[in-house]
């Protein structure tokens, strides 16, 4: 895959295109279907496949919003590259394009810069200044243009009935519902980061942790402790992790640590991946460290039992 983190100057691709246009932040389910669509007919034309999305996501453009997105850039980036999309354009989200008209939008970036044969989106597009363009407006402009557009129907959740979308899913992981969230999503929710040191407490009481800043820009789910992979290099392990301020220790700041089962190795440093796959309890405040032990011990056998770890 291709991946393009462009201005809309710099915007120039050659290729025939069969397009999409969104954000694809929580690469969702229901994203899976139309990128299939979209992958299966392109190669039957015999051209290239393409995302067009913006960068910043324009709600955190207009709000300034931290802790919004559900996928870093980076993981965005492979999980589409697993699907074979052949294009990924991050355009450059700023003043100059939040003032374009739906006309400008068309006329600037579809037309001039892109040699589209073929526009896939969902019946609830809106593109342009005050978000005035919508499927017909595009609907006239591919009739005149020769760009077949083919509307797609909004994928559904089994269980609720309601569409599949990024904002579900958002609420679903602020609300600590990390199975429900995950069922939803592609790849599950994981927070990425650099071991750092912490003031190595774990390791006087027999729970050494590896530890990482959460992302501002990550959606931030309840502080509590979770069952989850942890993924170091190539190599996949298995423990729980606590996130939150660490009431008992009196801390003022929040931290990720992750306690990794059966592993001894110095990690301080290193990139990791923590895959989130349930809660076990929200954080909660002890009396003293034996009160913690016996606790985590508990929580620690929960995990293993979630996790099918051991067996």
């Amino acid at each position: 895959m291709e991946y393009l983190d462009v201005s809309l100057e710099k915007l120039n691709i050659q290729d025939e295109l069969f397009l999409t246009i969104g954000n694809f932040d929580g690469v969702h389910k229901g994203h899976n279907d139309i990128l299939n669509n979209l992958r299966s007919k392109a190669k039957s034309s015999n051209v290239k496949t393409a995302i067009l999305s913006f960068n910043p996501h324009p709600k955190v453009y207009f709000n300034n919003k931290k802790n919004f997105l559900i996928n870093s850039r980076d993981k965005k980036i492979s999980i589409l590259q697993k699907l074979k999309i052949d294009y990924l354009i991050d355009l450059k989200f700023d003043q100059n394009l939040t003032k374009m008209s739906f006309q400008e939008f068309e006329q600037s970036i579809l037309l001039e810069k892109l040699n589209i044969k073929k526009i896939f989106l969902g019946k609830d597009f809106r593109y342009g200044n005050q978000r005035k363009g919508n499927l017909d407006t595009l609907k006239s402009l591919c009739d005149s243009s020769n760009i077949n557009l083919e509307e797609i129907e909004l994928i559904k959740d089994r269980n609720s009935e309601e569409k599949i979308s990024s904002s579900k899913i958002r609420n679903l992981l602020q609300n600590g519902k990390i199975e429900n969230a995950n069922s939803l999503l592609i790849e599950k929710f994981s927070i990425s980061g650099r071991v750092i040191e912490g003031d190595k407490r774990g390791r006087t009481i027999g729970i050494p942790t590896a530890n990482l800043e959460y992302p501002n820009d990550i959606i931030k789910i309840p502080y509590g402790v979770y069952s989850a992979q942890i993924k170091i290099l190539d190599q996949i392990h298995h423990g729980i992790v606590n996130f939150g301020m660490r009431p008992t220790f009196n801390k003022q700041t929040s931290v990720l640590e992750a306690y990794i089962f059966d592993f001894e190795e110095d990690i301080y440093g290193n990139d990791i991946e923590v895959v989130f796959f349930s809660k076990i309890r929200d954080e909660q405040k002890f009396n003293g460290i034996k009160e913690l032990l016996k606790q985590i011990t508990l929580d620690i056998t929960v995990a293993k039992k979630f996790l099918n770890y051991g067996n």
